[in-house]
C-alpha cells in the first residue's frame, strides 16, 4: 500500500464531497509522508482555495511548483491564486518563468496570453495563442480567445478564419452566426460569410441578426432579391426582440432599403433607408432646434440642408436645392468648409455655411441624403440635369494655365477614397492596379489624389510626363477648376467621381463587385450622372478586368480623335 497516494485520493474525495477541512487533514498527512510530492502540495493548495483562503494556498502552490517545475497544472494553479489576490503582474511573471522551465500546455499558454492581452498591443498574446494552437490545432479556448484578440484590433480576415474553426468544433447556430458577422466586417470574404450565415439560419431559423447579416452578405454579391428576403425575415422576427436589441431592427430596415435601392426601387427603398437616422453612427454631431422637414413645399420658408458625412453624398444630392428654390422655398446649406466656395460659386443655394459654425436662421432641416426620399424620387424622375456644379472662372483660368502645355488627351486620375469609410479597402483599387492607365501613348496623366492614398506614389512613381497636382489642391474649388480643364476623369467610388459627374465631365468610375446602391447593378451608365461610364469588377477583389476594359476604351477614344465631350 502506498500511503501518500491513498491519502491524496482520500483528500480528493473529501473535496468532491465539499469537505475541505477533512481534505486538508488527509492531504497534510500525505505531505508529511512525501514532502516532495507535487501532487500533494498542489491538492493542499486547492483545498485552501475552495474556502477562499488564497493567502494560505499560495505557499502550498509554490512548493508544488518547486517539486515539479515543468508541470503546467501546478504553474497554472499558482498563477490563478496570484490573480485572485489582485496580483496579475506576479501571475504573468510566474507563467513566463514556467514556460522557460518547459511547463508547456495549450491552457497554460492561453492563461499567459490572456494576461498579456489586456493592453493595447495584442502581438505578444497572439504569438502565445498561435503557439498553443501549434500544440493542439483544435484547442477551442485558444481559437476563441485568439479570434477575440484579433477582433479587438478591428475587422480581420484572420479572426474570421479562426472563428470558422471554432464554429466547426462547436457546430452551433450562434457560432456560425459569429463567423458570418466577422467575415462580413472584414469586407473581403463574401462567400465565407454567405456560407456561415446559411448554416446559422438552418440550425436556428429564429435568429434575426443572422438573417439580417445574410441579407448584407447577399448585398455584397448584388443579390438584391435574396437580400430583401433575408432582411424581411429578420424584420418579421423583430417583434420578439428584447427592447435592448431594437437597433438590430433599424439595421435590418436600412439593409432592406439598400436592397430596394440597389434594384432601382428608389421610392420605397429610400423610405426604408431613412431608418439609418436612428442608428448611433448616423446621428448628426450637432442638434437642430427646428423640426425635421416633412417633404411638403412651403413657399417663403427656409430649409436648412446639412451634410456631416461623406462629401460624395453632399455633391450628389445637393442637386435638389435648385428644384426647391424654384418652387418658392429659400434653401441654405450647412456642410464641410472645403465644399462651400464651390457650392456658392454654382449658385445652388441662397447661402452656404460651415458645419461647425453658427446655425443660420431656418424653419426646417433635412439631411442631404434624405432628399431622395423627401422628394419622392423614382428611377425615372431623377433630376439629372448637369452640370449643376461649376468652378469659378478665375480659378478655371488659373489652373488652366497649369494644364495648357499638356499634349493629347488630358486624363485625371484618383485611386483611393477616405480611409474612414468602412469598406475603403474594397472600393479603392489604389495606384498599383491602375498602372496600365498611366502609360497610354497620347494620354497626359494628371494625378488628383489628395491625402490618404498619396503614399502609393512612393512605391509606384508616375511617369515623368505625368502632372501631379494632388498636393496642391486646397479645396473643391481648386479641384473643380482642374477638372474643368481635363478631357476625362478616372476615379474610384469617391467624391471625385461625383464631382466630375456633377460638372458633366466624362468620368470613368471604377467599381468593386459589391458597389453600393447608388450605382445600381449591372449597368454601365448612371441615371444620376449622364456623362459617367461604370467599370465594374467581374471578380471580387480583381481590378485587372475593369482596368483593361477602360484602357481599351481610352485607346479607342484616342483613335477616333476624341474630344472633351466624348467619354471613354
Amino acid at each position: 500500500m502506498n500511503a501518500p497516494i491513498e491519502f491524496i485520493r482520500a483528500g480528493a474525495g473529501a473535496l468532491q464531497r465539499r469537505d475541505p477541512a477533512l481534505a486538508r487533514r488527509l492531504v497534510a498527512r500525505a505531505v508529511a509522508l512525501a514532502p516532495e510530492s507535487a501532487d500533494a502540495w498542489n491538492l493542499l493548495g486547492v483545498a485552501h482555495t475552495t474556502t477562499g483562503d488564497f493567502a494560505a494556498a499560495e505557499p502550498r502552490f509554490r512548493r508544488a511548483a518547486l517539486c515539479a517545475p515543468a508541470n503546467p497544472a501546478t504553474a497554472r494553479n499558482l498563477a490563478e491564486c496570484l490573480k485572485r489576490q489582485g496580483r496579475a503582474e506576479d501571475a504573468r511573471l510566474h507563467l513566463v518563468q514556467a514556460v522557460r522551465r518547459g511547463a508547456l500546455s495549450p491552457d497554460l499558454l492561453c492563461d499567459l496570453a490572456d494576461l498579456m492581452g489586456t493592453g493595447p498591443d495584442a502581438g505578444p498574446a497572439l504569438r502565445l495563442y498561435r503557439r498553443a494552437l501549434a500544440l493542439a490545432p483544435d484547442h477551442g479556448r485558444a481559437l476563441n480567445n485568439m479570434a477575440e484578440a484579433l477582433r479587438r484590433g478591428g475587422p480581420s480576415s484572420e479572426a474570421a478564419r479562426i472563428l470558422h474553426a471554432v464554429a466547426r468544433l462547436r457546430g452551433t447556430a450562434a457560432a456560425w452566426a459569429t463567423v458570418g458577422a466577422e467575415s462580413l466586417a472584414s469586407g473581403n470574404q463574401p462567400a465565407s460569410a454567405l456560407d456561415a450565415l446559411r448554416r446559422a439560419v438552418l440550425l436556428d431559423p429564429a435568429l434575426p441578426g443572422a438573417w439580417a447579416n445574410l441579407g448584407f452578405a447577399h448585398l455584397e454579391r448584388h443579390g438584391a432579391e435574396e437580400a430583401e428576403a433575408g432582411f424581411a425575415r429578420a424584420l418579421r422576427l423583430a417583434p420578439d426582440l428584447a427592447p435592448d436589441l431594437a437597433p438590430d431592427f433599424d439595421v435590418a430596415q436600412v439593409g432592406l432599403g439598400s436592397a430596394r435601392l440597389l434594384a432601382g426601387r428608389l421610392r420605397e427603398g429610400s423610405a426604408s433607408y431613412e431608418a439609418r437616422l436612428r442608428l448611433p453612427q448616423f446621428q448628426p454631431p450637432r442638434r437642430f432646434s427646428r423640426p425635421a422637414w416633412d417633404g411638403r413645399v412651403r413657399p417663403g420658408t427656409t430649409l436648412l440642408i446639412h451634410a456631416d458625412r461623406g462629401l460624395g453624398d453632399a455633391i450628389q444630392f445637393i442637386r435638389y436645392a435648385p428644384l426647391l428654390r424654384g418652387r418658392g422655398m429659400r434653401v441654405v446649406f450647412l456642410g464641410p468648409s472645403g465644399l462651400l466656395d464651390l457650392i456658392r460659386a454654382s449658385g445652388l443655394v441662397d447661402s452656404a455655411h460651415d458645419y461647425d459654425g453658427p446655425l443660420p436662421d431656418h424653419d426646417a432641416h433635412a439631411h442631404v441624403l434624405s432628399l431622395i426620399h423627401l422628394m419622392g424620387t423614382e428611377l425615372d424622375s431623377i433630376p439629372a440635369d448637369v452640370p449643376y456644379l461649376r468652378a469659378p472662372e478665375e480659378a478655371v483660368r488659373r489652373w488652366g494655365r497649369r494644364l495648357a502645355g499638356l499634349p493629347g488627351l488630358k486624363v485625371g486620375l484618383v485611386w483611393a477614397g477616405s480611409a474612414q469609410f468602412q469598406y475603403d479597402r474594397q472600393r479603392s483599387p489604389r495606384l498599383g492596379p491602375l498602372l496600365p492607365l498611366t502609360t497610354i501613348p497620347g494620354v497626359s496623366l494628371v494625378a488628383l489624389q489628395v491625402g490618404h492614398g498619396r503614399e502609393d506614389l512612393e512605391r509606384f512613381p508616375l511617369p515623368e510626363t505625368a502632372l501631379d497636382l494632388g498636393a496642391e489642391l486646397r479645396d473643391f474649388t481648386d479641384t473643380a477648376a482642374v477638372v474643368a480643364g481635363l478631357d476625362v476623369v478616372v476615379s474610384s467610388c469617391t467624391s471625385m467621381a461625383h464631382l466630375a459627374g456633377a460638372m458633366a465631365k466624362p468620368v470613368a468610375v471604377l467599381l468593386h463587385a459589391g458597389s453600393e446602391w447608388r450605382w445600381l447593378r449591372e449597368r454601365t451608365d448612371s441615371p444620376w450622372y449622364p456623362t459617367a461610364r461604370l467599370y465594374r469588377q467581374a471578380i471580387a477583389g480583381d481590378w485587372s478586368d475593369p482596368v483593361e476594359r477602360l484602357r481599351q476604351d481610352l485607346n479607342a477614344l484616342l483613335e477616333r480623335g476624341g474630344t472633351p465631350k466624348d467619354g471613354p
